[in-house]
């Protein structure tokens, strides 16, 4: 007897609707290649569970119920700035308002939990990696204090010949000073090809890992001038390096294809000899290196911010909000050892944060505004000491220099201070 098999494209179009709204969005995507009936259903699904029509970075944040009044605290919204869109995703355990956004790259977020350890997760796809301990960072120990509480032993002197006394932490407190910001070589998805870049305290030091890694490897004074003083990296896919920005203008690649023998070369000397400016480095569409700096200053608001019930005693000053007062944009010329300030970005858009820094070229981007940078709060230790803080986040135009909301989207889509939004640009792998 022939073998029958089921007609999978004749079901009716309600039913295959019906389940392709049950999907999450890796399977549904996935059910969209099966045949023509189901792209179909497929297509209407998406338009409603992601409806992103671009590669452009959107703003992932927490916020406090939907229209229906409904609390996810897992739950995290997307907004595509390009499209106008908002949808939501569901991140998996520990759910998001118990995270520290720290980081993201190629789809993928950088957290801190409760306990101060990193983890990577693609809110999209829902996967999520454990990078290597807190403890095995060269500088931190763990104990318990009398009531049985972990605690952390963070011994933050630079003189290992004469230390201080380690400056003990509460394991959740840890993780609001000790990430600087978590940059990626590439997709986690790739396993140890992925290299894991840790900018942390004291002082802006850099640690690394590979995925599957059982603990940081920091990278000393055997290989760098300086083994502090660090504030942003990127990696650059077309010669395998490391590009890193200190605090003072000045720059290094690190080659860490031999997680063995690091190798450190400076690129850079220092352009400036103070340190307020947050500062951003980021690669061009055509390939120019730029340093980005912004100068905050802290002002009081007229309202108070609107504090989550149980969370008043995190909260020093209700009224403190950090403001962008300027901006300065550098292109990076190696070659004459100089950085070159623009006063324009021209037909660009960038997004800053805890982001790994993009660039894009708003022909490809057409609903982007040109000039302008798209900004969350980056790392400052001002702001992070109040975590429940307003968050400053809008679009800063070089033209008029002044800072911009970023539409409707707070209004229809109210977000919470904590964890800070943080730049993403959705991928599936």
């Amino acid at each position: 007897m022939a073998t029958v098999y089921p007609d999978w494209a004749g079901l009716p179009q309600e039913m295959v609707a019906t389940v392709m709204e049950a999907l999450g969005i890796p399977d549904l995507l996935r059910a969209g290649a099966v045949c023509s009936s189901w792209h179909a259903a497929c297509s209407a699904a998406r338009r409603v569970r992601f409806p992103i029509t671009d590669a452009s970075p959107c703003l992932l944040y927490s916020a406090r119920g939907d229209n229906d009044g409904e609390d996810d605290a897992g739950a995290a919204t997307l907004y595509s700035p390009s499209s106008g869109a908002a949808f939501r995703v569901r991140l998996p355990d520990p759910p998001l308002r118990r995270r520290a956004l720290v980081g993201s790259a190629h789809g993928w977020v950088a957290t801190a939990d409760e306990e101060s350890n990193l983890h990577l997760v693609n809110p999209l796809t829902g996967a999520q990696l454990a990078l290597p301990h807190v403890t095995t960072l060269h500088h931190i120990e763990s104990s318990l204090d009398e009531q049985g509480s972990l605690m952390y032993g963070v011994q933050e002197s630079e003189d290992l010949d004469d230390p201080d006394d380690p400056v003990r932490y509460p394991a959740e407190k840890l993780r609001l000073f000790l990430y600087y910001k978590v940059v990626m070589s590439c997709s986690p998805s790739k396993g140890k090809d992925c290299i894991v870049l840790l900018v942390h305290r004291p002082d802006g030091e850099i640690s690394f890992a590979r995925i599957d890694d059982g603990q940081w490897t920091q990278i000393t004074d055997q290989t760098l001038k300086w083994v502090s003083g660090y504030r942003d990296a990127l990696y650059n896919k077309k010669d395998g390096l490391f590009y890193v920005l200190s605090f003072d203008g000045s720059m290094l690649t690190l080659d860490l294809s031999d997680p063995s023998s690091p190798v450190a070369k400076d690129i850079l000397p220092r352009a400036i000899p103070w340190n307020d400016p947050i500062k951003d480095i980021m690669l061009t569409p055509s390939g120019d290196l730029l340093q980005v700096w912004r100068l905050k200053e802290i002002k009081q608001s007229a309202t108070p911010v609107d504090v989550p019930m149980g969370a008043a005693h995190e909260l020093d000053d209700p009224y403190k909000v950090s403001r962008i007062t300027e901006f300065f944009v550098y292109k990076v010329d190696i070659d004459k050892q100089d950085l070159v300030k623009l006063s324009s970005i021209g037909e660009h858009a960038l997004f800053l944060g805890y982001n790994s820094a993009v660039c894009l070229h708003t022909k490809d981007f057409p609903e982007l505004n040109p000039d302008s940078a798209y900004v969350t709060d980056g790392f400052d230790e001002e702001m992070c000491a109040n975590k429940h803080n307003f968050r400053e986040i809008g679009i800063w135009d070089f033209k008029t220099e002044s800072l911009h909301g970023l539409g409707e989207v707070q209004s229809r889509n109210p977000w919470l201070n904590w964890p800070a939004p943080i730049w993403i640009t959705p991928s599936l792998l």
